[in-house]
């Protein structure tokens, strides 16, 4: 059994992707599940990637911004911020 790899961070185009996929998955889930099948096999996200996302979506609403900031690269985290300004600024202040 080969150990985990851990995900490269998520690039701002990546970030802007996953914020719309979580957006749409309490009004589409199916819809939802399908666009982010097609993103992973065009290669959007790297395999380890896309298993981060898939637990990303496992998430209780309130641990998503924190483990979204995560997976952000020091360039997407604005994006997190932006999207998420509560949240995330407070993950932010504590780092």
């Amino acid at each position: 059994m080969k150990p985990p790899v851990a995900p490269e961070p998520l690039n701002p185009s990546q970030i802007e992707l996953v914020l719309e996929l979580l957006a749409l998955r309490q009004l589409a889930p199916q819809e939802t599940a399908a666009k982010f099948d097609r993103l992973t096999q065009v290669g959007v996200f790297s395999e380890a990637q896309q298993e981060a996302i898939e637990i990303l979506f496992a998430l209780d609403e309130d641990e998503i911004p924190d483990a979204l900031f995560d997976f952000a690269d020091d360039d997407a985290r604005n994006l997190v911020r932006d999207a998420l300004p509560h949240e995330a600024r407070l993950s932010f202040v504590t780092r």
